[in-house]
């Protein structure tokens, strides 16, 4: 490190820094004074309170000690200023060490900032200030985009987008990380065709390199072309053959494209490549349960339970750390909790099979809990009484888990044993209320439908299972129909959509207790028109009319043409081919013209009878 930046201790920067940080300025300082008496310049202490504000102290302090280097003392200012949160003081010292020393000593700051310290936050200020003096250096950028990966916040993540973008313009080798970096940082906006066009220019170079294929192959997934990115995958394969990775990926796509013989052909080549491979497993044990090959699909299922993707306070990680999962041993005496685990919607669906498994653990003398997310405690506990909210609890100390999801595997299920009957029901006082509600909107339609057209952005297939906003004209055009999203946080959607002029009421933010406040909303409506999402279970569950929109391939359990065993009052509705919503939407706007028709015809009769 040359002598600019050594001007002071290293260590004793260090030190300060950390306590400044983690115990706040007093700390700090008097560590500084300490520092003083056994021999370290009182120029430490001088640049805490500088940092801090208090000026006269820092004069004090600086005047006892001998002159230091212009840089290195703004470059310890910046770095003391942002122990405490002070930005704007931290880049201004930022650009004022940069630009009265060195570039080669700015650029040693940096690294010990970020490899020996771990201060990203004040690197960060060190980085845009040098990226300021050296604007065609594209380690600049790059270092920044590094250490803001460190700062998730919003504002961070598109700072850090543009970063990569500077970087890779400059210098596209300049790391060989730095394409994978930006393509992930493009997957966050879905900048699709900005990453098929980098991992092709990756790919031309090393052809081989199965994680840039994989890249490849999601972005042409995300653009509704399966049959690209099974081609992308299998010219992988054929240059670097035996990768279980590339093979699983391949069945996949094969799966998107709905040729499920096959794709099954190829996940089994991948186990048998690697036969733990969890997302082959998933994936296989899926395309099993379509086909309704259950004695083989809900073992291989437990796959999703070896996925160590999860973080630490998802619902299997604290089940786990809380008790062993359930594996049929014996409940005399023992309590055992069934709990929630993926979707709301999947909650909903496995729910009904929840008190058969309760008088199997009654009859062996253990009691059974169910604890299920808040938002679905309500109207869960309104089911199976002995029901309690994960995050409120108590869940006490059981003795075993099982998740939700694996009550067919327990139960020993197969697909003839599943009906239909509704087994869910709402508050009749919230349905009184929802009711007065939803009719003071608009009290001269003939109809008042719930609507839902997208769903969680995180989901897997959530851009498959969605639908644009422009696709649902031909049913919100339609009269004397009043439409009422249940989806919460659309504000965006519902204004783009009210500015149009279609009767659209958004009542979500009257949602106090979760999904009872939905189920009481259905329990005011005529119908429910909606995509695959956690709605589509409630209706059903409920008994309520519900026009199922679904995507091509669309999840395993409405099969692959559109009849299902689950819900009786359920009709799907599904796209011929993939993106192809237009023909879906006709459809149901037919059968909501069919219900009105009726409605009128109804009316009419009894005014004749009368």
């Amino acid at each position: 490190m040359s002598d600019s930046v050594q001007a002071q201790p290293i260590d004793s920067i260090h030190l300060l820094w950390s306590l400044q940080r983690e115990q706040g300025f007093d700390a700090a300082a008097r560590r500084a004074l300490e520092l003083v008496a056994t021999g370290i310049t009182p120029q430490l202490h001088a640049d805490l309170c500088a940092s801090a504000g208090y000026f006269e102290a820092a004069y004090h302090s600086a005047s006892q000690a001998q002159a230091d280097a212009s840089g290195a003392r703004h470059a310890r200012l910046a770095l003391f200023a942002d122990a405490l949160g002070h930005a704007d003081t931290a880049q201004r010292h930022s650009e004022l060490a940069a630009a009265t020393q060195a570039l080669a000593a700015t650029r040693e700051w940096i690294v010990w900032l970020t490899e020996h310290c771990g201060a990203h936050s004040a690197a960060a200020h060190m980085l845009r200030a040098y990226e300021r003096l050296a604007p065609r250096d594209a380690r600049a950028p790059w270092w920044l985009a590094i250490v803001l990966a460190a700062q998730p916040d919003t504002a961070s993540r598109a700072e850090r987008r543009a970063a990569l973008l500077r970087a890779y313009a400059l210098d596209p080798a300049l790391d060989p990380a730095l394409p994978l970096q930006l393509v992930l940082a493009l997957r966050e906006i879905r900048d699709w065709p900005a990453i098929k066009h980098l991992c092709r220019e990756a790919l031309a170079q090393q052809p081989a390199d199965a994680e840039m294929a994989w890249q490849l192959s999601h972005a042409q997934w995300q653009c509704n072309d399966a049959a690209g990115a099974e081609a992308t995958m299998r010219a992988v394969d054929a240059l670097a053959p035996g990768n279980a990775e590339v093979l699983a990926a391949i069945g996949m796509y094969l799966g998107e494209q709905a040729r499920y013989d096959e794709s099954e052909t190829a996940l089994h080549a991948a186990l048998a490549v690697e036969a733990g491979a969890v997302q082959a497993s998933i994936d296989l044990a899926d395309l099993e349960l379509r086909r309704g090959a259950w004695t083989q699909a809900w073992p291989r299922a437990l796959a999703r339970l070896a996925r160590e993707d999860r973080e630490s306070h998802n619902i299997i990680a604290v089940m786990a750390r809380l008790c062993p999962r359930w594996q049929g041993e014996a409940l005399a005496g023992r309590t055992l909790v069934v709990h929630s685990e993926q979707g709301c919607g999947d909650d909903i669906q496995m729910l009904r099979f929840v008190p058969q498994l309760a008088a199997r653990v009654r009859d062996e003398g253990g009691r059974l809990v169910l604890a299920v997310r808040r938002a679905l405690q309500p109207l869960a506990a309104r089911f199976y009484a002995d029901c309690v909210s994960i995050e409120d609890g108590p869940l006490g100390q059981p003795d075993y888990a099982l998740p939700m999801m694996s009550l067919p595997l327990m139960l020993d299920l197969q697909p003839h044993e599943v009906h239909g009957a509704p087994y869910l029901r709402a508050d009749a006082r919230k349905v009184a209320a929802w009711r007065a509600r939803v009719t003071a909107c608009a009290p001269e339609v003939r109809r008042r439908v719930g609507l839902v057209w997208s769903g969680s952005p995180t989901h897997r297939r959530d851009a498959k299972r969605s639908i644009p906003l422009d696709a649902l004209a031909p049913l919100l055009k339609l009269p004397d129909v009043a439409f009422y999203p249940l989806t919460p946080g659309r504000h965006a959607d519902v204004a783009a959509l009210a500015a149009q002029g279609y009767r659209l009421y958004d009542l979500t933010g009257s949602y106090e207790a979760g999904f009872e406040d939905v189920a009481a909303q259905l329990g005011a409506l005529d119908a429910l028109v909606t995509i695959d999402s956690a709605p589509l279970h409630l209706g059903g569950a409920l008994g309520h009319t519900v026009f199922a929109m679904l995507d091509h391939v669309s999840h395993w359990s409405w099969g692959n043409e559109e009849t299902q065993p689950w819900y009786d009052s359920v009709d799907l509705f599904r796209q011929p081919q993939p993106a192809r919503w237009a023909p879906v939407v006709e459809r149901v706007a037919e059968r909501l013209q069919k219900m009105i028709a009726a409605g009128r015809r109804t009316r009419a009769t009894h005014a004749v009878a009368r």
